[in-house]
């Protein structure tokens, strides 16, 4: 063969594959849906919700036009680059919420094996250099001023929260169903004896007033729906230990033991290890007396004493997971905002009467 020959025989080939090559556009045509609707459906988005009537037709459609779909492009070529990583609060609050550090390790690990790098923001400063980076990881979602959260629609990178509901705002973010699990605890409180149910809850400042906790909400629709709540028997800390044993000892001081809680869902480990302090200070036997459930399952949950009864967050798969979906972000700007919700699981132990 002369060059010259070859050459004209890589073109005409290429002109064949040019004239089998089909597009997304061309099978939308025949299948008589969308373009969005076909490039979701072939790459398998699980958020879609189509029949599967439609699926099988373009499939068929796909499959009669020839399409060879393109390689996804690999998260590698963003190696070297930025993510910023926005955490509420400080580095000691993180620290004693092992909780967030747990989501942060995740994300951390995700983002390194991908080769790209992390930078941390702490508390709400100014946040400079965050346009700099190719993308935004938030934890938390209350915790944050409606001016903050202005300020990341308007960034031109694609945003991710960690651990909020955000799609209301328009935001992907990774989140655990705590809906379905506080009722499941109130249904467990209830099978086994109790009727006197509190709850624990979290708040902390911001700079826009107080932090919503998300499980009172849940906890007190739970219990009206049951026609069991009473305001009376829910207290306020601040998601660690000290602000734990502070609310359950003014609660002993304020609150009757007739009227007191005989089971009590407590929003993190660490208040929970503070109210087992005021607890056996008070002589009050767990769980005789009071029976505790709480969330996270972190390390001090297992070596409390008693062991805490605790709901289990895969929250180093929430950062990872949240890492993914950063990337899938960045691969596909023009998908629609969606949410990724991870389950959890009631690990009983000998807190609570089981």
């Amino acid at each position: 063969f002369t060059k010259k020959y070859v050459l004209k025989l890589n073109s005409k080939t290429f002109i064949e594959r040019k004239q089998k090559m089909a597009t997304i556009k061309d099978i939308a045509k025949k299948a008589n849906v969308s373009q969005t609707t076909v490039s979701r459906i072939l790459n398998y988005d699980p958020t879609l919700s189509v029949n599967d009537e439609t699926r099988k037709r373009v499939f068929a459609a796909a499959e009669a036009l020839n399409y060879t779909k393109h390689k996804q492009k690999n998260s590698r070529h963003y190696s070297g680059k930025n993510v910023a990583v926005i955490f509420f609060g400080n580095q000691i609050q993180e620290i004693n919420d092992s909780y967030y550090y747990s989501i942060r390790d995740g994300i951390e690990e995700k983002l390194s094996e991908q080769k790209i790098n992390a930078v941390l923001y702490y508390g709400h400063s100014e946040w400079n250099g965050i346009e700099d980076c190719i993308g935004v990881l938030v934890l938390g979602g209350d915790q944050y001023a409606k001016d903050e959260i202005s300020k990341l629609k308007k960034l031109s990178i694609p945003v991710v929260f960690v651990d909020s509901n955000m799609l209301k705002e328009n935001f992907s973010c990774v989140y655990s169903d705590f809906s379905s699990v506080v009722d499941s605890i109130i249904s467990h409180f209830i099978a086994h004896g109790s009727k006197r149910i509190g709850m624990l809850a979290g708040e902390l400042p911001n700079v826009s007033g107080t932090s919503h906790d998300f499980r009172l909400e849940d906890f007190k629709r739970c219990m009206k729906d049951r026609g069991l709540y009473d305001d009376k028997r829910v207290f306020i800390g601040a998601y660690d230990p000290d602000s734990g044993y502070a609310a359950i000892r003014q609660a002993l001081n304020s609150v009757s033991r007739n009227d007191f809680p005989d089971a009590l869902l407590i929003s993190n480990d660490a208040m929970a290890i503070g109210a087992l302090k005021a607890f056996k200070e008070a002589k009050i036997d767990v769980p005789k007396d009071v029976s505790i459930i709480s969330f996270n399952d972190t390390i001090s949950a297992q070596y409390a004493n008693p062991p805490l009864s605790s709901i289990r967050i895969e929250s180093n798969e929430m950062g990872r997971r949240a890492v993914d979906l950063l990337i899938d972000r960045l691969d596909s700007p023009d998908r629609l905002p969606y949410m990724i919700m991870l389950g959890t699981k009631l690990i009983l132990r000998e807190s609570s009467v089981n």
